[in-house]
C-alpha cells in the first residue's frame, strides 16, 4: 500500500467512534504523524484513546507536507541539545518501523544512505569546516569529509561546481506520505482501543483535578483523564500559555520524476546553502522508492497559508539548476505546501502544561516531526502512564514546556 488510507477504512474508524461514548483515558487532539504514533504507543499500553482530526482522513496537515528526511545533523536545530533527543528517536527508528509494519501491513521504504552536505564554492566550503564540522563533531553520530572527486562518486549528478562537502551517513529518508498510510492503518484497525473522529474540529480544552473536558464544532464533548495536544501548528489555540511561542512556518516543495525511474533515482538525500547574486538558496532532495525526487523546500515563518507560488517554485528551481542540473530537468508532478510547527527556539514543546497534570503538549517540532515521531510518542506515553526513568527524565529536561522563550518572529516577507 503506496498511498493513504481508503476511504472505506476511514469511514469504517468513525462508525466505530460513533457508536462508543465520547469518553477515554487519553484524548488526542491532532491526527497527524505526531499524534497516531502517540495513539499507537498508548494503545499499545492498553490506554484507551479519542483521537479528533478535523481532517477528512488522517495526516493531512504538516504530515501530507513533510519531505521526509529522518535527520540527525542537516537541520540547524540538531546541533546542540536537541542532540540527544535525536539520537534516542534514530535509534528506535528500525524497531519502531516494524511494529507499525505489524499492525498495519504497510510496509514503509526507508533509504539509508546518509545525506551528502555540499559545497558549490570555496567560501561555502570554509563555512562547513569551520563553523558547522565543530558542531557536527559534537552531536553524538558520524560525519565524513568528501572531496569533490568523492561526493559526485557517490551521486554521480551532482554539479561540477561542487568543491567539496560531508557524509552524513546515519540520517535516513522515507516518503511521508507512506509513513502516514502505515500509522494511519494501524490507528483505524479496529483491534486497538483507540476511537477515531474524523472531520471533527476540537474547538475547547478545559482541565481540571478531575480530568479534561474536549468541545468539539458539533456540540459534542469528549470526557478523559488526560488529554495530548498535538496540533500542529494550532496548537496553541489550546495552549495559551504557549500561545505566543507557536507559529506556523510554510514550506513548499514538488516531486519530479527522471525518465523510467522505478526505484530510488539517487542514494542519497543531498542538502545545500548556497548563494548567487546576492539571493540565498537553500535546496533539498529526497529520492522516493517509487522513483519520484522531492524537491524543496522554502521557508517562510508566521506565514500561515498554503499556496503554492510560482516565485517559490522558481526559488526552488534555482537551487536545484546549481546542486544537479539535470534534476532541474526533470518533469514535474505533484507541487505542494506545508506548514510546519513552529516553535520560538526551534525545539518541541512535550511535557505538561497545565496546573492539573492533565494536558501534554506535543508539538513545536518545525521540521523534525517525522524524525522525532518515535522519541515523542515514547515520552508521552511515559508522561502519561507516570513511568518515566531517569533517561526518560533526561530527554524531557531538553524540551520542557517550562523553558525559557524568546519571541515568535515576525512575518516573513
Amino acid at each position: 500500500m503506496n498511498g493513504p488510507p481508503s476511504p472505506t477504512v476511514e469511514a469504517r474508524g468513525r462508525r466505530i467512534g460513533a457508536r462508543v461514548p465520547e469518553s477515554c483515558d487519553v484524548v488526542i487532539i491532532g491526527g497527524g504523524v505526531i499524534g497516531c504514533a502517540i495513539a499507537h504507543r498508548l494503545a499499545q499500553r492498553g490506554t484507551s484513546v479519542v483521537l479528533v482530526d478535523a481532517g477528512q482522513r488522517l495526516g493531512l496537515g504538516a504530515s501530507d507536507g513533510a519531505m521526509g528526511g529522518i535527520l540527525t545533523q542537516t537541520e540547524r536545530s540538531c546541533l546542540g541539545p536537541l542532540s540527544s533527543v535525536i539520537k534516542r528517536s534514530r535509534d528506535a527508528y528500525p524497531q519502531w518501523l516494524e511494529e507499525i509494519h505489524a499492525a498495519s501491513g504497510v510496509e514503509v521504504p526507508v533509504l539509508d544512505g546518509g545525506d551528502i552536505q555540499v559545497a558549490l564554492d570555496d567560501a561555502e566550503m570554509e563555512r562547513l569546516e569551520t563553523k558547522v564540522l565543530p558542531q557536527w563533531k559534537n552531536s553524538p553520530f558520524a560525519v565524513e569529509r568528501l572531496t569533490a572527486t568523492d561526493a559526485r562518486s557517490l551521486e554521480p549528478l551532482l554539479s561540477e561546481r561542487v568543491v567539496g562537502g560531508f557524509l552524513l551517513p546515519e540520517e535516513l529518508a522515507l516518503d511521508p506520505r507512506v509513513l502516514m498510510a502505515a500509522l494511519a492503518t494501524a490507528v483505524l484497525s479496529g483491534s486497538t482501543p483507540i476511537r477515531v473522529l474524523s472531520a471533527v474540529r476540537a474547538t475547547g480544552l478545559r482541565t481540571g483535578p478531575r480530568g479534561v473536558e474536549v468541545e468539539l464544532h458539533d456540540g459534542r464533548r469528549v470526557s478523559a483523564e488526560q488529554a495530548v495536544v498535538a496540533a500542529g501548528h494550532l496548537s496553541g489555540v489550546f495552549l495559551p500559555r504557549h500561545r505566543d511561542h507557536l507559529f506556523p512556518i510554510k514550506g513548499v516543495a514538488f516531486d519530479v520524476r527522471p525518465s523510467g525511474a522505478v526505484t530510488y533515482p539517487l542514494r542519497h538525500h543531498i542538502f545545500a546553502e548556497i548563494t548567487e547574486d546576492g539571493r540565498e538558496y537553500f535546496p533539498y532532495l529526497v529520492p522516493r522508492h517509487d522513483g519520484r525526487v522531492a524537491v524543496g523546500v522554502t521557508y517562510e515563518e508566521n506565514v500561515g497559508d498554503v499556496t503554492v507560488t510560482a516565485a517559490a517554485i522558481e526559488e526552488i528551481r534555482r537551487g536545484v539548476a546549481a546542486l544537479m542540473p539535470k534534476a532541474a530537468t526533470w518533469p514535474v508532478g505533484r507541487r505542494w505546501a506545508g506548514l510546519r510547527p513552529g516553535s520560538a527556539d526551534h525545539m518541541p514543546i512535550i511535557g505538561h502544561v497545565d496546573d492539573h497534570g492533565r494536558v501534554v503538549a506535543a508539538t513545536g517540532h518545525s521540521g523534525l516531526g517525522v524524525t522525532l515521531a518515535p522519541v515523542t510518542a515514547e515520552l508521552v506515553a511515559a508522561l502519561v502512564g507516570g513511568t518515566a526513568g531517569d533517561r526518560e527524565k533526561e530527554l524531557l529536561a531538553v524540551v520542557r514546556p517550562d523553558r525559557p522563550f524568546s519571541p515568535a518572529p515576525a512575518p516573513s516577507a
